[in-house]
């Protein structure tokens, strides 16, 4: 009886193993994390409408205040012919279609940027994607490989700044090339009123970076030939401006844990001097503070 009991047991055992290789094998089965760049809409956030002979495409993009420039509505009207060609190659009906309308947002009004022309034989023309930045990250290249030449030596003191409890957001104090301001709005981020968070994650994607989400404010980044861990640190209004010792120590015990090729702390705030110390001390590790902001942003820009 207990051999029988023992067998069944062992069967059942067997049979739940099995049921679950062959899930893990099984096409499309695998699991998949959604903040890996793979796994996010290769398109902006927007939605789709169709009407009689028209198609409207409505893109959750903030517009400059001084309105859109030609690399932002060659991105969208780029990406607005993808959708279409992705809709048709899924066996949505779109025949007769003769037009599309393409909108992005400003002060959550939705302002028309384009209007597209479908009524050659049913074919969808080419708009090519314009270049956001010169290189993307392959194991050929690696946009970050600048980091430790960044001209950062001076620090601003906090001495100087007049209200130590209130940072105006960050995006305010730099300048943007149009493909990186173009690239974080697709991105739904207006660049004027972006956090460190919000710029850091959208450079990294735009220029190619696979990002993996560890934790709130934690990512991995792969791209370049080599594994970076990243954290993003905010100031939020009414907080200390300046990196605080425990947000630098959990960032370097994080790195440790991590076993990453390199680290980049990226944060709003104003740096202390004990960075410098920091990164001496492991030079695989840096410190993208505000006042290294817009060099951090060139070393991408031209890259």
């Amino acid at each position: 009886m207990r051999l029988l009991v023992g067998a069944l047991l062992l069967g059942t055992l067997l049979d739940a193993r099995l049921g679950w290789l062959r899930r893990l094998l099984s096409p499309g089965s695998a699991p998949i994390d959604e903040d890996t760049a793979e796994a996010r809409s290769a398109h902006p956030q927007h939605e789709f409408h169709v009407a009689a002979n028209t198609i409207r495409i409505e893109f959750a993009v903030p517009l400059p205040t001084e309105g859109i420039d030609d690399v932002l509505r060659d991105l969208l009207l780029h990406h607005s012919l993808e959708i279409i060609r992705d809709r048709k190659r899924r066996g949505q009906p779109l025949q007769g279609i003769k037009k599309a309308y393409v909108f992005a947002q400003q002060d959550e009004t939705d302002v028309e940027v384009g209007t597209l022309e479908l009524t050659q034989r049913e074919e969808i023309p080419e708009i090519e994607k314009p270049m956001l930045v010169p290189l993307g990250a392959s194991p050929q290249e690696d946009p970050l490989r600048k980091l430790g030449d960044l001209d950062v030596k001076k620090v601003v003191s906090l001495a100087e700044t007049t209200e130590l409890d209130k940072l105006r957001p960050v995006g305010g104090d730099l300048q943007l090339t149009a493909g990186l301001a173009a690239g974080l709005r697709a991105r739904g981020v207006d660049p004027t009123q972006m956090s460190a968070s919000e710029l850091g994650l959208g450079l990294l994607e735009i220029s190619g970076y696979r990002l993996t989400k560890q934790s709130e404010d934690t990512y991995l980044a792969a791209g370049g030939g080599l594994t970076t861990f990243v954290r993003f640190v905010d100031h939020e209004i009414g907080s200390y401006p300046e990196l605080e010792g425990s947000d630098i120590t959990e960032f370097l015990v994080g790195f440790t844990g991590a076993h990453t090729d390199r680290a980049l702390l990226i944060t709003d705030k104003y740096g202390p001097y004990e960075i410098y110390a920091k990164e001496r001390a492991n030079p695989r590790c840096h410190f993208i503070t505000r006042e290294r902001m817009q060099a951090f942003v060139d070393s991408i820009a031209l890259s």
